[in-house]
């Protein structure tokens, strides 16, 4: 299980910190369209919660890969913690950001129940 944590947490934050970067280089490279279309009074408020999503998939990467860690070093409940929400705080603002973060729910299901290594008794 320890394994598995690691292995989700890894793989799923880099997937979320992909997608957030890729958010980020969008809206980046249109800015100039975008300051006109706000200018214009066009309501952007669907980019707006998807470039502030952006920036906590971003933080999910780092949770996700904090989280593994801490997965694999027996530390389970806090993994899931740092998944999970790595995974839930993008999908309040954008909810198709689950499909990317699918990966992090997994750990973070997987890490809590993940037990300390166990210290073999010689006889």
């Amino acid at each position: 299980m320890r394994i598995a944590g690691l292995i989700f947490g890894i793989l799923g934050g880099l997937v979320a910190g992909f997608l957030g970067m890729k958010w980020m280089g969008d809206a980046d490279s249109l800015k100039g369209q975008i300051e006109l279309a706000r200018k214009m009074g066009v309501n952007m408020a669907e980019l707006d919660k998807m470039l502030t999503a952006s920036y906590m998939l971003i933080g999910a990467m780092v949770a996700g890969i904090v989280g593994g860690i801490l997965a694999m070093m027996g530390k389970g409940k806090i993994a899931a913690l740092l998944m999970l929400a790595g995974a839930i705080l993008p999908a309040i603002w954008v909810p198709k950001s689950l499909i990317f973060t699918c990966l992090l729910l997994l750990g973070g299901i997987v890490s809590f129940f993940a037990k300390p290594r166990q210290v073999a008794v010689s006889p």
